[in-house]
């Protein structure tokens, strides 16, 4: 079941996200370790990626983090985000969530106290 609390570990690592929106590598790497751990623990699968609020400002809206290549990207009013990711981005935008996981089927909206909302998809 994917939707238990998450972990500490884990909300920290989504914080980090958006620290300066320059992430040396090796830190890229240790945020996708720590979202990987955190599913290899508790979950049979992990996100195809996660899609979170940006603070970086205008134009900038949301950014995402691919799980499949660690990358961080940071995406500005309007423009398209890849892979399926654009569903979330609404739900990312609101403060009463800290980050959204995208998954194939799905979407888990993750709070910032670490409790979630299943949304299935309308796919």
């Amino acid at each position: 079941m994917l939707d238990g609390r998450r972990s500490a570990r884990y909300l920290k690592a989504l914080r980090a996200l958006d620290g300066s929106g320059k992430l040396a590598t090796a830190d890229v790497d240790e945020l996708v370790g720590a979202v990987h751990r955190e599913f290899a623990e508790k979950f049979c699968t992990t996100p195809l990626g996660i899609v979170s609020r940006c603070y970086l400002g205008a134009p900038y809206e949301v950014h995402t983090l691919a799980l499949d290549g660690s990358i961080i990207s940071h995406y500005r009013a309007g423009e398209p985000l890849p892979h399926g990711m654009d569903r979330a981005r609404s739900l990312a935008e609101s403060e009463r969530y800290l980050a959204i996981e995208v998954y194939p089927d799905r979407l888990m909206c993750v709070r910032p106290d670490g409790s979630t909302v299943l949304l299935e998809s309308a796919r």
